[in-house]
């Protein structure tokens, strides 16, 4: 009879080939390909957050790790937060909350490994604290955004709970409740630089031809907008979503033609039956032969539609912009944002001209849509990190970094939808029911959280403009 030694040394035979082949195989690849330790790509985390942060008194202002982290891995880098005023509601893995932020306060943020426990990285953040429903001077704001804003993200906190009194929100777009906004969805920074002439294509005035000319778009455009404030929604889901909300400006335009109803000399609307611009002579629409030169136009966009010039601009944009691209062009948006903050500037001196840093943390789109969530995340983090770099600490120039992006829960901030999981493993008579995130990355259950942001920033800055 074998002894046992025996029969337990044959039977790790195997897997000591297996061993030996693959290491021969690890042998021959750094051998062919001159493989070293020196070429391997060592990852690097880190951590992005402005200088400052703006909360509101006796509100949960929520910091979550995972938008402000370059990677999250669980239990390797760990951020941890340190008052040196003040106390924390909750401090968790993944989140954490001050509900009685004391103004001017330090916030430390540090990034750790786990490893050794070393710090690699810390910050020092300044707390700006914003008084809730004080202010007795109006005071007038605009968003200009993708469709966090057209969802009305900032409704909670500047409309229903109305954090800040006598606030005037302007713009194109109406609210049924009075305020108004200039949010449109799926666009870019980008698209604010886009000439709209499309029936189904909204409409912006910021891009206006130079000299005397003024731009109102095209005249397919306000028939849609004529018949979305009519209720009669033109067929299809684009002209329903993009023309409407345009309600009180539809009177200017007839609503058959979609022609401007009193038109001015050198006045300019694209014409779809004729698929061409055509500009009013003082007497008559012809076509406009002459090429026009187009810039953004803040000024020019004001008086056109007598929208008093805001105090406060947020521009919310960034997630369309960069999200799916393989090589973000971060110098172009710097460029235009440059243009839309000098045009505002001309407009208004006084302006807070505010750039929200967007969603870093996308959520779970991959479980429905096929998209590779963690991808986004990344690029929207490297975006952070770019506006943090190119814009934090240009107070002096009345530009604000603003983030909007540090309260989205990127775990339970998503809606989810329950749905009998099609695909079941094995043979399993009743597939298991998951919970899947749907369409893009909407965090509705964070909206108020972000808007609580905009309210704190206002309630802060506003005690500058009740001393003028």
């Amino acid at each position: 009879m074998k002894s046992l030694n025996y029969i337990i040394f044959k039977s790790i035979i195997p897997f000591i080939e297996v061993l030996l082949a693959y290491c021969s195989v690890c042998i021959t690849y750094a051998d062919e390909n001159s493989f070293s330790v020196d070429k391997i790509s060592v990852f690097k985390n880190d951590i992005a957050i402005p200088k400052t942060l703006y909360m509101l008194e006796n509100t949960p202002n929520d910091m979550f790790i995972r938008p402000i982290i370059k990677r999250y891995r669980p239990y390797n880098d760990y951020v941890t937060f340190k008052l040196d005023t003040g106390s924390f509601l909750r401090r968790l893995s993944n989140v954490a909350t001050i509900s009685n932020p004391i103004d001017n306060s330090t916030l430390t943020v540090s990034l750790i490994n786990s490893d050794e426990f070393q710090t690699i990285k810390e910050e020092k953040v300044l707390i700006h604290v914003g008084k809730k429903y004080c202010g007795d001077r109006e005071v007038t704001a605009q968003i200009i955004g993708d469709s966090y804003t057209n969802g009305a993200f900032y409704k909670d906190a500047l409309i229903e709970k109305k954090y800040c009194p006598k606030l005037k929100l302007v713009g194109l777009r109406k609210r049924r409740d009075g305020y108004y906004d200039e949010g449109r969805g799926g666009w870019s920074l980008a698209s604010y630089f886009q000439i709209p002439t499309k029936p189904d294509q909204s409409y912006h005035a910021f891009m206006q031809p130079d000299g005397d000319f003024r731009y109102w778009g095209s005249t397919g455009f306000w028939i849609n907008a004529h018949l979305c404030a009519k209720n009669k929604q033109p067929s299809g889901f684009e002209p329903t979503y993009s023309c409407s909300r345009f309600d009180d400006y539809i009177s200017f335009f007839d609503e058959k033609t979609g022609l401007l109803m009193n038109p001015q000399k050198n006045d300019i609307q694209y014409d779809n039956s004729q698929n061409c611009f055509i500009t009013f002579d003082g007497n008559q629409w012809n076509k406009t032969s002459n090429k026009l030169k187009w810039h953004f136009d803040y000024s020019k966009y004001l008086l056109m539609f007598k929208i008093q010039a805001p105090d406060f601009i947020f521009i919310q944009l960034g997630l369309n912009d960069f999200r799916y691209k393989a090589t973000p062009d971060f110098d172009t948006w710097k460029k235009r944002i440059i243009e839309v903050y000098s045009s505002v500037k001309e407009a208004n001196p006084h302006v807070f001209f505010v750039i929200c840093i967007p969603c870093t943390t996308c959520g779970s789109l991959d479980n429905e849509s096929g998209v590779f969530t963690p991808k986004l995340d990344a690029n929207m983090w490297n975006f952070r990190q770019w506006l943090i770099e190119n814009f934090d600490g240009k107070e002096n120039l009345s530009i604000f970094l603003l983030d909007t992006g540090i309260c989205i829960d990127a775990d339970n901030g998503y809606p989810l939808s329950s749905q009998k999981d099609i695909i079941s493993f094995g043979k399993i008579d009743d597939p298991v029911t998951i919970e899947v995130q749907k369409g893009n990355p909407h965090p509705y259950l964070s909206y108020p959280a972000i808007g609580i942001q905009l309210a704190a920033f206002i309630q802060y800055h506003r005690k500058s403009l009740e001393t003028e």
